[in-house]
């Protein structure tokens, strides 16, 4: 078989492989360009959700503002009533209501007009609740316009006589939450609780107030984040996005046309497959002018080898193919072998060398663990060692018989204080020992980790530890899938260990965040620190932090350990920062989320003080 023909056989090999895989990649882009508009417009939903959250919080301090106000206090209410009116902006009015609902001045009409009914209801459960709240889209009694209304109570004159309120006509949403860039095609909507349209960037005179499809309601009260496919109020074939805005639970839904979606996709294939064609074209009348000069550099080439073959040495000639020419060389070169010989043992000496170098660093690694492990059997020495000297002694005293009933409960109390000390030292080794051989099963319930925190907290608080620190609580209701009695070890583990490394009169701080997807726990001191050395080695098991000046090491090293395996099991992780050495630690660990069960309620915010000073220093 000839060297041409060869070639065209070869080229037809690689050819078909490649078209295959130039189809599969063709339709492989198109899915990614759709998922990738589709993140668009899900994107799109959650930057609107954002800004309306935005405008919202903005209203919330700007009527706790007014709440504040010493008109109030004073019952001056024409000068409040121009305070109120300073802070009016387009489309947005204030209304201030008493404790029995009554609308005592709206600065949407002057002032001393006649109040127009109002819902008591909602201002009696503002005033309960002591609560923002915001209402769905309905026609305001005064304006007869569409609007929304946010009640917020008032502070003033002791916090339970006025609610201060801002109207929103529908046009106000329009202008704020409607801004986002997007393609003409596209359709942003705001929906209230009850389905309504609040806010719509297409139709808005005709449909706003008027329910949204049903399709869409029902998925957006199913799921907080999801993507439908659907008709539009118009008609129109739509991918729909949709979320929820965190402050009054309306729903931001984008549509997109499908059409538009698939045309963005197809448009990078076109082009692909245009310049997939034409670089075929051009590599066919690239490769028949280069086979033709291969085939000829191939037959020089293989009259040399005849006469290396015969024992003539060959006379090099360029071919202009740079394979061909190294091969010519090596016949005529054999100096080039020795160079590749030599190369090849000072790549060898330096494999050896990286094998060296691999060995030392195991050899040393395997002293460190050593001595960890050293430390740890003197640390436990040293643990085990106390107690017992304790109980011994107070063993002793008993067996004497000859105490008075005082002091007989005070060694009693002592042998029992001991007693539990040592049993949570055994308790940890065996955590750490179940943990390493996977034998520690998880009995999940759905828990408020806000409660269960709090609850923690109670226990160590109730042991003393806490005394003479500040401990300060910021915790959100966060419902994860939990071994409540799991979760306590680690909190109580955090926070003990917060407590060993911070000054007797220091805060602690412990804060609970939800966030989409998974909720957030840090707690953080004020304390000793670590070296930026410490932290990538601090969950490790029998790692301990260099103690306090004024205090004396203890501890085992695996409270931190279990922590991190513990929030592991949970499907969770666990991160420790640190500004340095005197700057205090920060401890997080984030579980995945869930939702809240029907009726549950947060807990509110707290913080707690202790009362003594409690000695004590870290293990980490």
């Amino acid at each position: 078989m000839r060297i041409r023909t060869s070639l065209a056989l070869m080229g037809i090999a690689i050819l078909l492989p490649i078209l295959a895989a130039a189809g599969f990649a063709f339709h492989t882009m198109q899915q990614n360009e759709r998922a990738a508009t589709l993140r668009g417009v899900s994107e799109t939903a959650r930057a609107t959700s954002l800004i309306v959250d935005r405008e919202v919080n903005g209203a919330i301090s700007a009527l706790r503002v007014l709440g504040n106000s010493p008109y109030l206090e004073t019952r001056d209410f024409k000068a409040f009533y121009a305070q109120a009116a300073a802070l009016n902006r387009p489309d947005v009015w204030t209304v201030l209501l008493d404790a029995s609902g009554t609308q005592v001045l709206s600065t949407a009409v002057p002032y001393g007009t006649a109040a127009p009914a109002v819902s008591r209801a909602r201002v009696a459960q503002v005033i309960a609740s002591q609560q923002p709240l915001i209402t769905n889209v309905m026609v305001g009694p005064a304006t007869g316009r569409l609007l929304t209304t946010l009640y917020v109570p008032a502070q003033a004159a002791g916090g339970r006589s006025f609610v201060v309120a801002h109207g929103f006509d529908v046009g106000y949403w329009k202008n704020t939450a409607m801004t986002a860039d997007v393609p003409a095609d596209w359709i942003v909507a705001v929906i209230d609780r009850d389905g309504k349209f609040v806010s719509r960037s297409h139709k808005a005179n005709e449909l706003l107030g008027r329910p949204a499809q049903p399709e869409l309601v029902a998925a957006a009260a199913a799921e907080m984040d999801g993507l439908i496919r659907h008709q539009t109020r118009e008609g129109i074939d739509s991918y729909d996005a949709f979320t929820h805005s965190r402050l009054t639970g309306w729903t931001v839904a984008v549509a997109a046309p499908v059409a538009s979606i698939e045309a963005a996709a197809l448009n990078p294939i076109r082009l692909a497959f245009a310049g997939g064609v034409l670089a075929l074209i051009v590599a066919v009348l690239t490769a028949a002018t280069l086979g033709k000069r291969f085939a000829n550099a191939v037959d020089r080439a293989s009259t040399h080898a005849v006469s290396v073959g015969r024992g003539n040495k060959p006379v090099w000639q360029a071919s202009g193919i740079a394979e061909v020419d190294a091969l010519n060389l090596a016949l005529v070169d054999a100096s080039e072998l020795l160079d590749q010989e030599r190369s090849s043992r000072i790549a060898a000496q330096a494999a050896r060398q990286r094998l060296l170098d691999l060995e030392s660093r195991a050899r040393e690694t395997a002293q460190q663990e050593n001595e960890a492990k050293n430390r740890f059997l003197a640390m436990l020495g040293h643990e085990l060692r106390n107690p017992l000297a304790a109980i011994s002694g107070a063993s002793s005293a008993l067996a004497t018989g000859r105490l008075d009933p005082e002091r007989t409960t005070r060694f009693v109390e002592m042998i029992q204080r001991q007693n539990l000390h040592l049993s949570r030292i055994v308790d940890d080794l065996l955590d750490v020992s179940r943990l390493v051989a996977g034998k520690v099963h998880l009995q999940r319930q759905t828990i408020d980790l806000a409660k269960c925190i709090r609850a923690c907290l109670e226990a160590i608080e109730a042991t003393g530890r806490t005394a003479g620190y500040r401990i300060a609580l910021k915790l959100d209701s966060a419902w994860v899938e939990a071994d409540a009695v799991r979760v306590e070890q680690i909190v109580t583990n955090l926070v003990t260990n917060a407590l060993k490394f911070s000054p007797p009169g220091s805060e602690v701080r412990v804060t609970l965040l939800s966030t989409p997807g998974r909720v957030l726990c840090t707690v953080q001191d004020s304390g000793a620190g670590m070296a930026a050395a410490l932290l990538p080695l601090v969950f490790e098991p029998f790692v301990q932090g260099p103690p306090a000046a004024d205090r004396v090491q203890t501890g085992l090293g695996i409270g931190l350990a279990l922590v991190r395996q513990l929030v592991a099991l949970h499907g969770g992780e666990v991160r420790a920062a640190s500004n340095g050495v005197g700057h205090g630690s920060t401890f997080t660990f984030w579980l995945p989320s869930v939702a809240a069960p029907r009726k549950a309620t947060a807990p509110p915010t707290a913080s707690r003080t202790g009362g003594s000073p409690m000695m004590a220093s870290r293990a980490a």
